[in-house]
């Protein structure tokens, strides 16, 4: 059974498509057929074309040696004779730091005079910096003024910059169908970035009718160009069925190749699916491997998944004291199946000192998140008073809180309060209620306690062979009391069942073996690793 997709509660990382990149283009070539000693010449002349030409020559060692002072001091006589290609190539030699010290407002002032002076590549740098505040301040509307110039000479980076800002609604009205034209012709001259943000818009209904497979075709183009984000894409389709045919092997394939660039939620799902079988033979130490690649990049989940492997030997060997420093990295970051196992770790003793404190305060932050177990087991602990004051009214309300996640813990801890009339009124109808919600599910004690209201008539009309039903089910799960419920059947007809009490909280649920405690029946270690 698998207890959640295994995009993982990943965060869809169909994220929002990413601005356009920082980095500005570089100069346009010169004219190389012109032979270098008439560049020289021209250049000494004062020819502004020429001595840009030469100071590309310098910048890209093209029949001189490769010198950025060279080429910074030609750039820079050509700029001032209002060379628009020169003044961009001075500004982008600012910017980068090379032939001089890295001055960004000195890049930014040449880019302006550039794209004062028509420059299409200009007007998307300054634009760039109006909109990061690259060394100066934020202005949006600027920004959008000048990617407007430069989208409308085709400059590619500028188009999907403008698309981003409509999507985003950034100096302009948000318009996303606008976004989606400007994507499109940034997509349509091969640029990745803007091929991803087609696809997530149509992925996600912006600027267009959703179309899960438009939205898988565009993520495939830039996953083709190597695009990791575009990749892990491709492969999150797959693995849930979204515009392509279900295929846990494909989804691997992609994820892989997202892995492999580095990308992080994608490291976590090749973990995922090594640690579970899910389009590739089952392997803990090399999920075990990836997971480490992607908690070593501060992904919570994988620090867990770490925590979950030494815990129970899966890859490696048990070593508790690993499991809690791993979980503890998934805790402090406010993971909640991290708090949880932490939680785990110290009503246990394992790895850790037993402490019911710091188990309550642990599984409290888990429980607050709405991690359904945390909540059931912060119910149990209210119940029970271990590491908090005895309150069986407060543990209804956090059963009941995991009880409302369809939690089967939470049901039939909640039924049994009820059954008890603990914290809340007594009332059989709701006891029968949340038994047959949890027995549904397959829990054992909730099919004895049916079957023993069933019998006895308690909450349902009194019904033996009903009641044997679910006797039969518990005891073919193991359950001693439905065995014992059974054979009393059996010995004395259809005579009342006298109490077995307390319905099916018996030996699987004592309050403390010395092993563990009663709430350690939930269910973290016999989930699907995560």
């Amino acid at each position: 059974m698998r207890t959640k997709s295994y995009a993982l509660g990943l965060a869809l990382a169909l994220s929002l498509p990413w601005l356009a990149h920082a980095e500005d283009p570089a100069p346009g070539p010169a004219n190389t057929t012109i032979d270098l000693k008439y560049w020289v010449e021209f250049a000494k002349q004062g020819n502004p074309a020429a001595q840009y030409g030469l100071g590309y020559r310098y910048a890209n060692g093209q029949g001189v040696e490769q010198d950025d002072s060279q080429a910074v001091d030609w750039y820079r006589k050509s700029a001032e004779q209002g060379n628009a290609q020169a003044q961009y190539a001075l500004a982008y030699m600012y910017a980068s730091g090379r032939g001089v010290d890295t001055d960004l407002k000195q890049a930014n002032d040449w880019y302006l005079r550039a794209a004062q002076n028509g420059n299409a590549d200009a007007q998307y740098a300054i634009g760039y910096s109006y909109a990061n505040g690259r060394a100066m301040a934020v202005d949006n509307e600027n920004a959008v003024t000048w990617y407007q110039k430069s989208a409308a000479q085709g400059q590619a980076q500028a188009q999907y910059a403008l698309g981003y800002m409509y999507a985003n609604g950034l100096g302009v009205h948000q318009d996303e169908a606008i976004a989606l034209v400007w994507y499109r012709k940034a997509a349509d001259q091969g640029r990745p970035d803007a091929q991803y943000a087609i696809g997530y818009m149509y992925d996600n209904g912006q600027g267009a009718e959703e179309d899960q497979e438009q939205a898988v075709a565009w993520y495939k183009k830039a996953g083709n160009q190597g695009v990791a984000q575009g990749l892990y894409a491709v492969g999150y389709a797959y693995a849930n069925g979204k515009g392509v045919t279900r295929n846990d092997a494909e989804a691997y394939s992609w994820y892989m190749k997202a892995a492999i660039k580095g990308r992080a939620d994608a490291q976590y799902a090749v973990g995922y699916s090594l640690a579970n079988g899910i389009g590739v033979a089952r392997d803990y130490r090399q999920a075990l491997q990836w997971y480490r690649k992607a908690a070593d990049q501060g992904r919570p989940d994988a620090q867990y998944a770490i925590g979950y492997l030494y815990a129970n030997g899966q890859g490696v060997k048990t070593d508790d004291d690993s499991a809690v420093r791993w979980y503890r990295k998934a805790a402090e970051q406010g993971d909640a199946q991290g708090q949880y196992a932490l939680a785990y770790m110290y009503a246990g003793g394992r790895g850790v000192g037993r402490d019911y404190g710091k188990a309550f305060d642990w599984c409290q932050k888990a429980a607050s998140q709405g991690h359904a177990d945390a909540q059931y087991a912060l119910g149990y602990m209210y119940e029970n008073g271990q590491g908090t004051t005895a309150d069986k009214s407060t543990a209804a309300s956090w059963y009941r809180k995991a009880a409302d996640q369809n939690n089967s813990q939470g049901e039939y801890a909640l039924a049994y309060l009820y059954y008890q009339g603990a914290g809340v009124p007594k009332d059989y109808g709701q006891t029968a209620a949340l038994f047959r919600k949890a027995a549904d599910q397959g829990d054992p004690r909730a099919e004895y306690g049916l079957g023993y209201l069933y019998y006895n008539g308690y909450g349902v009309p009194k019904d033996s062979k009903t009641a044997a039903d679910w006797f039969n089910k518990a005891a073919a799960k193991g359950l001693p009391e439905a065995q014992h419920g059974l054979s009393y059947m059996e010995a004395n007809g259809d005579g009342p069942i006298k109490d077995l009490g307390p319905l099916g909280q018996g030996a699987a649920d004592k309050k403390d073996s010395g092993v563990s405690t009663g709430w350690l029946l939930f269910h973290l270690l016999m989930v699907l690793v995560p």
